[in-house]
């Protein structure tokens, strides 16, 4: 997926969010400007839910990594296999670092020529400089990719609209799957995404081509169509399915199995840096935190990096908080103690809460 020329100009345009109706804006967890919401949060988390939503997730950084030892170097950073993965298959995996905690979770989708890695803000830059520590004489070349813009189609309708990309190429099946296709001149890669709280399209593109292909999706045909939805509405929907996001929700110092996604974790695969100490636990031990729920009770929530404590002791900290229109109440992801068990009553920021499992128990 060649990469365009970026100034500094477009690099800035990168990041702002794309015009796709009048908008609310407010910034995300990660400091970022963003559609909070086109005018009506609650009518878009029941789009996400019931029909489809286009959300612009510039958050999203991007690295592609080119060369022919691109799959077993990389296969030796990562928690989950990229050795065997052929073009058009893809893994949800964590970078680690010596002492087995995480750096940063990452979606590996494996193009022919190349691996293009989906990171978290942040991030595209710190995890080069990470693994340029690594190459020795591997044949390895990292490139971030400020160019490449992350839309995703979300709702049970997301397929059938994102399918007008794919110009009748079958969509992609298995999980993390994806396809790369031309569409109106431009590459753009189309990957399944398991980890938005609902079924989901995302679709990676390039320089200008995003506003393109975003208007495209908002295009009706024959009475189908997304319609753009803020952040706010996918935040909610993805507190309430349980699914944490590296920033917002953990940082780097947790281990993976404290943080809710062992399916992120291969034991079976051979060595990678932090192995030894992610296998100990699974193996041999437990961790002292997990990933659980907070139900908040009312409107107010917290805000994020609140300690949270139980009988005057610090248990953690919370981490995503949105109000669920489903349970009509506010609900926050945290990595607790372990002796905050469920239903114990905690209280974060001043806020009375209950400790619940995840995913939350919605309507």
């Amino acid at each position: 997926m060649a990469a365009d020329s970026v100034g500094t100009a477009d690099r800035a345009a990168t990041r702002a969010p794309l015009d796709l109706g009048p908008a609310e804006l407010a910034e995300t967890a990660e400091g970022l400007p963003a559609a909070a919401h086109y005018g009506e949060p609650e009518a878009e988390y029941r789009l996400l839910s019931r029909g489809c939503g286009l959300v612009d997730r510039l958050w999203v950084e991007h690295l592609e990594v080119t060369g022919e030892d691109r799959r077993r170097f990389l296969n030796g950073m990562v928690t989950g296999d990229t050795k065997a993965l052929e073009t058009g298959e893809g893994r949800f995996v964590f970078f680690t670092s010596a002492q087995g905690r995480v750096l940063a979770e990452a979606r590996v989708l494996a193009l022919a020529e190349s691996l293009l890695l989906e990171l978290p803000a942040g991030c595209a830059e710190p995890i080069v400089e990470h693994l340029s520590r690594y190459i020795v004489a591997d044949r390895v070349e990292l490139a971030p990719r400020p160019d490449l813009r992350a839309l995703s189609v979300v709702g049970p309708g997301a397929f059938t609209v994102a399918a007008r990309l794919a110009v009748g190429a079958s969509m992609p099946g298995d999980r993390w799957s994806l396809l790369r296709v031309e569409w109106g001149g431009a590459e753009v890669v189309l990957a399944r995404e398991e980890r938005l709280g609902a079924a989901a399209i995302t679709v990676h593109a390039a320089g200008g081509a995003a506003r393109e292909v975003a208007l495209e999706l908002l295009r009706p045909v024959d009475g189908v169509a997304a319609s753009p939805v803020g952040f706010a509405a996918a935040e909610a929907l993805r507190v309430e399915a349980g699914c944490a996001r590296f920033g917002p929700d953990f940082g780097g110092d947790r281990f993976p199995q404290e943080v809710g996604e062992t399916d992120a974790l291969d034991f079976e695969k051979g060595c990678y840096l932090g192995q030894e100490v992610v296998a100990r636990i699974h193996y041999r031990g437990k961790v002292n935190h997990r990933l659980c729920g907070l139900r908040l009770g009312g409107g107010e929530l917290p805000p994020p990096g609140s300690t949270v404590e139980l009988d005057g002791d610090d248990v953690g900290r919370s981490g995503s908080a949105v109000y669920s229109p489903s349970l009509d109440e506010g609900i926050a992801l945290a990595v607790l103690h372990r002796k905050a068990e469920c239903g114990a009553a905690i209280g974060v920021a001043g806020i009375a809460a209950e400790v619940v499992d995840l995913p939350f128990a919605t309507a």
